[in-house]
């Protein structure tokens, strides 16, 4: 147990003899480790910089920097350390093969080869995941600018706790903006729905299958993702579980992620420990692996208040 209450996120093996077989797999078409720094001149360069990404900043970007100083800035990590324990959506997603393959005693120098999907531990999708027409961005084509954007956090954790299909509806979204204001256009949305402690658990606690094995976890309701697009233009929604389709429609009607998607927006999948992040005034930065044609990859998603 840390100081700040919260189980640590431990490594797991990183070492392992040989991967198993991929053809013998069915596949398919925290922040405990987090560190808070303050008056980081590094970070302090990062958002006097932003506007230097590749052209304007919206207002509201504007607005969020604004509220935050460089010289008492606080770095909360909302990424879950991935190992090769971590779970996985089973059979969907590979398991991870880190392993070391030098070291300072046989070679002069350590380094770890990494087998991942990149659908694995936090992680990005890009449109191109569920979206196959000719625009359909892949990871390296996201706009830059559209990764460092307003975090918005839903919290429906209370609820989650009651009802493991809970879902981030219209109501949500409005109550939200009665507190705080309009949802700004390029935002992130995220739902904290207290699911990464599950994560944490086992794979078991985080799908939560049914005896007829189908999942269940929160998400977002379809409604809400065409709300916020049309009402509000966001940048993306994040989600502290595998899919932001909640669990019954995660593996069998996805619609969330073909429309999502397929407006050319983005995901960020199992987020971890949003509920350390305040609910509004933060910058997110998501770091995702720049990969060539990439349907997505690993994140490291930093919240800056």
């Amino acid at each position: 147990m840390t100081a700040s209450g919260h189980t640590p996120e431990t490594p797991g093996g990183t070492i392992t003899a040989e991967r198993p077989d991929p053809s013998a797999r069915l596949v398919s078409s925290g922040v405990n480790r987090r560190r808070m720094l303050t008056g980081s001149a590094a970070v302090g360069a990062v958002l006097t910089g932003i506007g230097a990404l590749g052209g304007p900043v919206e207002s509201a970007h504007a607005q969020t920097i604004a509220d935050i100083s460089p010289s008492r800035l606080r770095v909360t990590d909302l990424t879950h350390v991935l190992h090769n324990d971590f779970p996985i959506y089973r059979p969907y997603i590979l398991d991870p093969n880190i392993f070391q393959f030098a070291s300072i005693a046989d070679d002069g120098f350590n380094a770890l080869k990494l087998e991942i999907d990149e659908h694995t531990g936090t992680h990005f999708d890009a449109p191109w995941h569920f979206n196959d027409s000719p625009d359909a961005l892949h990871t390296h084509e996201v706009d830059p600018r559209d990764l460092v954007c307003p975090l918005v956090v839903i919290r429906i954790s209370d609820r989650a706790a009651r009802d493991f299909d809970a879902q981030v509806g219209v109501a949500d979204l409005r109550r939200w903006e009665r507190r705080h204001g309009r949802i700004p256009q390029g935002a992130l949305v995220a739902m904290d729905s207290g699911w990464s402690a599950r994560v944490l658990q086992s794979e078991e606690a985080m799908l939560n299958r049914g005896s007829d094995g189908i999942a269940h976890f929160p998400g977002f309701e379809l409604e809400a993702l065409a709300w916020l697009l049309s009402e509000r233009d966001i940048a993306g929604v994040a989600v502290d579980t595998p899919s932001f389709d909640y669990g019954p429609d995660s593996a069998s009607n996805p619609e969330g992620h073909v429309f999502l998607l397929g407006e050319n927006k983005y995901a960020v999948e199992m987020v971890a420990h949003l509920e350390t992040a305040p609910e509004n005034g933060a910058m997110a930065v998501v770091g995702v692996a720049n990969i060539r044609g990439g349907s997505g990859g690993p994140v490291r998603l930093l919240a800056l208040t």
